[in-house]
């Protein structure tokens, strides 16, 4: 299966879901993520880090599936990919999510930028 969930501790002891992507995200893992990350699910609101490896593809029903989640914790999304780069950045536009989702290059820095949104809370 292209996506599983974890729950994990932040350097500062803080809770978080560390989503793993691989292969071809389609409807199937794109429903599995709404169904763990809206209201009801057992990840609502919980902050995340998805780290999407190299050559994942997410298909454009998927993309349309994911765009339903729009009640969110603080989400880092890790990737070199520069397609999966543009797609994000995409969904981002069409959301209005930017103050919540970043982009990072390393997962180092998705965890520092993590704790830093949960200082704020």
């Amino acid at each position: 299966m292209p996506i599983v969930f974890e729950e994990r501790v932040t350097p500062r002891g803080r809770g978080y879901v560390r989503v793993g992507v691989t292969g071809v995200f389609d409807t199937a893992e794109a429903e599995a993520y709404v169904q763990h990350f809206t209201r009801g699910g057992p990840h609502f609101m919980r902050p995340t880090i998805c780290v999407v490896t190299r050559g994942t593809e997410y298909t454009t029903e998927a993309r349309k599936i994911l765009v339903q989640v729009t009640e969110a914790g603080p989400t880092a999304t890790v990737t070199s990919s520069p397609l999966v780069r543009a797609a994000i950045n995409l969904m981002l536009r069409i959301t209005g999510k930017s103050d919540t989702l970043r982009i990072f290059a390393a997962e180092p820095e998705a965890l520092a930028w993590l704790d830093g949104q949960l200082d704020g809370r």
